[in-house]
Formats: C-alpha cells, structure tokens, sequence
C-alpha cells in the first residue's frame, strides 16, 4: 500500500523523498506530478508503472525522475489530497 506524505512517498519498507506539482501540463489534463529528490531511484522502485526518468548527467541534478498520475490512476485522489496541502502551504509562505 502506497501512502503519500507532505515530504516523501512510502510502502513502508521503501521511501523515498519527493516534491509534488498539481495540473503542471501544458495539454490542461488533470494530474499530480511527483518528483524524486533522491538519486537513489527510490521511487521508480515504489512505482514500476509510469516511471519516468529521461534525464543525462547535466540534468540529473535538477531532476532525478518523476511519476505523473492521472485521474483513472487508483492513486490520484491520494496525491492529490497532499499535493493541494502542499501547494495551500506554499501559496501561504511565499504568495505563490
């Protein structure tokens, strides 16, 4: 079981730390994007399904690899939950 947390994502025996953008694409679908902040791949392991990590060495440093979940994803209201306290804590913060 997949939980997500302000700061990171978890099975319970992998976690890995993450970053969470809401409805970031250009096409207006509606979707969570989660990045990894890790190197360690962590959460490529948590989600072998959609996955994504098409960076070289130059980009590595800002992105490590990333999961985007749609709304038919069975865990899209979960993350979406916490990328909205995440984005209201932000908005918040720094008024952006």
């Amino acid at each position: 079981m997949i939980k997500f947390r302000q700061y990171y994502v978890t099975t319970g025996e992998l976690k890995a730390r993450v970053s969470y953008h809401l409805n970031s694409r250009t096409d207006g679908r509606n979707c969570v994007t989660i990045y990894a902040k890790d190197w360690c791949r962590t959460l490529g392991k948590i989600f072998r399904e959609g996955y994504r990590n098409e960076t070289d060495s130059m980009t590595d440093y800002f992105e490590q690899g990333s999961v985007v979940l749609f709304e038919d994803s069975p865990y899209y209201q979960a993350a979406k939950k916490v990328a909205e306290m995440v984005a209201a804590k932000r908005q918040a913060k720094w008024g952006a």
